[in-house]
């Protein structure tokens, strides 16, 4: 019983340790929130900088949008792109 209980303890470590290592530093996309937020909606012509688009794009329900080619940039002409 105790060596299922560790196996079961280490499958579900696995999930959660592949879910951190994806999550972006936010630190990285430091963008004043106090002048940002996910309403009005917005398109990449009415977006100011790299780092406000990658905000929209990890924190907006909508924000997939912004990365119409799927690349994982936002905004190309503002972030160009991973490709």
């Amino acid at each position: 019983m105790r060596e299922a209980a560790i196996l079961v303890l280490a499958f579900l470590a696995a999930p959660v340790a592949a879910i951190e290592q994806s999550v972006p530093d936010p630190a990285i996309y430091a963008v004043d929130v106090a002048q940002v937020s996910c309403q009005p909606r917005r398109t990449c012509g009415q977006i100011r900088s790299c780092e406000e688009a990658e905000w929209y794009l990890y924190n907006c329900s909508w924000g997939g949008r912004l990365d119409g080619d799927g690349d994982g940039a936002p905004c190309e002409k503002l972030c160009g792109s991973n490709n």
